[in-house]
């Protein structure tokens, strides 16, 4: 592909391959109990389309709240699903927060239930939610089957490795591959950076530079202005979904009344640890519940000490919008595992839960309550881009834009135009869920912001572009168990220092650098968060929307001046 803007036109959308094969790495399938669809092989009825390959849990699917509540829909759905020897079981939580919240939350939020085998049914396998999910709606009216539909596997959208197998296939969700692309368990192979004066291995693409290297910076804390000096009276607020926060002086964590940089939500945090807990007690998992909001290191293999692939995503993320708005708040969800992986069910209770907050503030007068933007650097590929299949991402975003909140969504990390949602639910390649123009897809540009990233999806959805290659930001102060390729004494003078190569898991500095659209959407949401802090606020709905418009109006025309429109 050449470098030039002309030769970058004519290549755009040339690298859709919709019929791959998402991948998936065997301790993935094990960790997440997933089950890849085949497309050569799936059921699917006339009338409907065949679906591509998507990866899901293996043994749920989403209903609305409305109807695992409902018994005698349960029942009824249960009888159409009696020839597949196939039982839905509702698991919803049954502590008190959780009762508590169902009286708040929107009753259409999709929650997971159980795919059993039916009592009495001799098998040797257990039923697949697809098929499932494809009977119903070949059998139902579709008021019964609105709202149901499989329980997807996420994946962050960050890079890691040097590069992406020459010719390969779509690793799921991520870029190369799927969960990070490195050895089990790991950042980089044990005991090694990049193999000496090398970097990409022999038949591969270089993608990529930097995949959570440490590095060294010299400059001050971005300054922060006070809130009453700000046009709009108070912090704008950048909720972001990922792997939580860690500690970093940069990034204080704290309530409200202390004006933190970041806050986080002991609730949401709770009431995820609750649903969580409630099926893997039922399903068996091999991670914890993620029931602290703050980011943990070396979960995958603890006795080794190695730090996670995805372990301080998100306070890299939340250290990208620190700097392109320091009068921010970021408010950090976590939802993301250290492997990088969560299910759209996840991120559905995270949206509905900001959705009741917004709401909330709106109509008690809290306005520092409030949330201006969210930050999404994560997605995945859906079996099919209608209308249907994107309805519950669409649906939950759309009742976030419509209270003046704008969502920035990561285009994905695989190059090609295959939708990655719910960055492409701004605009499906079949024209459904469309006219949402406060819901962006955000692609990444190399360093200089001159050129697309390799690894960057593209298509007519992605509307927005900012540098996500090679990109500096916040890392939790950790020392994981690896080292340097080579270790020994000063051999002149003598001294306390060893002799070293880099020690890819220290990352005592504070500093990493990475890329991926993951970094490339909180640049923008930064931008944004800015043109919030300069235009004045309101309680007002149609006020709001508004004023996210202009908001964003603004950010538009701050990437153009900058250069970063393909």
């Amino acid at each position: 592909m050449g470098t030039d803007k002309q030769s970058d036109d004519r290549n755009r959308g040339k690298g859709n391959h919709p019929h791959r094969f998402v991948k998936v790495p065997t301790d993935v399938f094990s960790r997440h109990r997933v089950r890849v669809l085949d497309p050569a092989t799936a059921v699917w009825y006339e009338g409907t389309t065949r679906p591509q390959s998507t990866a899901y849990r293996a043994d749920t699917l989403l209903v609305p709240l409305r109807t695992a509540r409902n018994s005698d829909l349960l029942a009824e759905l249960n009888k159409v699903i009696e020839p597949l020897g196939a039982h839905l079981s509702p698991l919803l939580p049954r502590t008190d927060r959780w009762q508590r919240a169902i009286k708040k939350l929107d009753q259409e939020l999709p929650v997971p239930v159980a795919v059993r085998v039916r009592a009495g049914v001799k098998a040797d396998r257990m039923p697949d939610p697809w098929a499932v999910l494809a009977l119903l709606r070949n059998e139902l009216p579709t008021d019964k089957v609105a709202g149901i539909g499989l329980e997807h596997i996420v994946g962050a959208a960050s890079v890691f490795g040097g590069g992406a197998p020459y010719g390969g296939g779509v690793p799921y969700g991520g870029g190369v591959p799927y969960g990070g692309g490195v050895p089990y368990g790991g950042g980089v192979p044990y005991g090694g950076g990049v193999p000496y004066g090398g970097g990409v291995p022999s038949g591969s693409v270089g993608l990529a530079t930097g995949s959570r290297n440490p590095v060294r910076m010299f400059m001050p804390q971005p300054a922060r202005r006070a809130p009453g000096d700000l046009t709009s009276g108070r912090r704008p607020v950048v909720a972001v979904l990922d792997t939580g926060i860690g500690t970093h002086p940069w990034l204080r964590v704290g309530p409200l009344e202390a004006d933190p940089v970041v806050e986080v939500s002991h609730e949401f945090q709770a009431l995820l640890a609750d649903l969580e807990s409630t099926m893997t007690a039922e399903n068996g998992s091999a991670l914890a519940p993620l029931s602290s909001p703050f980011e943990e290191r070396d979960l995958i293999q603890p006795l080794l000490g190695l730090t996670d692939s995805h372990a301080g995503h998100g306070t890299f993320v939340a250290g990208l919008i620190h700097q392109n708005c320091p009068d921010a708040r970021v408010l950090s969800m976590r939802v993301l595992h250290t492997d990088g992986v969560t299910t759209d069910a996840s991120v559905l209770l995270a949206l509905e839960w900001l959705r009741d907050r917004v709401q909330d503030a709106i109509d008690n007068n809290r306005p520092d309550e409030l949330v201006d933007v969210v930050s999404l650097s994560l997605g995945f590929y859906p079996e099919n881009t209608d209308e249907v299949t994107g309805a519950l991402l669409a649906t939950a975003v759309r009742k976030l834009t419509d209270l003046g909140v704008v969502v920035i969504a990561a285009a994905g990390n695989d190059a090609t135009n295959r939708p990655f949602v719910p960055a492409a639910l701004a605009l499906n390649a079949d024209g459904s869920n469309t006219a949402n123009e406060l819901l962006v897809a955000v692609g990444a540009l190399n360093a200089s912001g001159t050129t697309i990233a390799a690894f960057s999806n593209d298509g007519e959805w992605v509307k927005r572009w900012a540098p996500g290659n090679a990109v500096v930001s916040t890392v939790p102060l950790w020392q994981g168990s690896e080292a340097g390729d080579l270790s020994l004494p000063r051999s002149v003078a003598g001294g306390p220092l060893l002799r070293s190569g880099p020690d890819p898991d220290d990352l005592m500095t504070g500093f990493a650098i990475w890329a991926g659209t993951s970094f490339a959407t909180p640049v923008v949401a930064g931008l944004l968060a800015a043109n919030f802090a300069s235009a004045k606020d309101s309680l007002d709905i149609a006020d709001r929307v508004s004023r996210a418009t202009t908001a964003l109006a603004e950010t538009d025309k701050e990437l153009v001046d900058r250069g970063w429109t393909p």
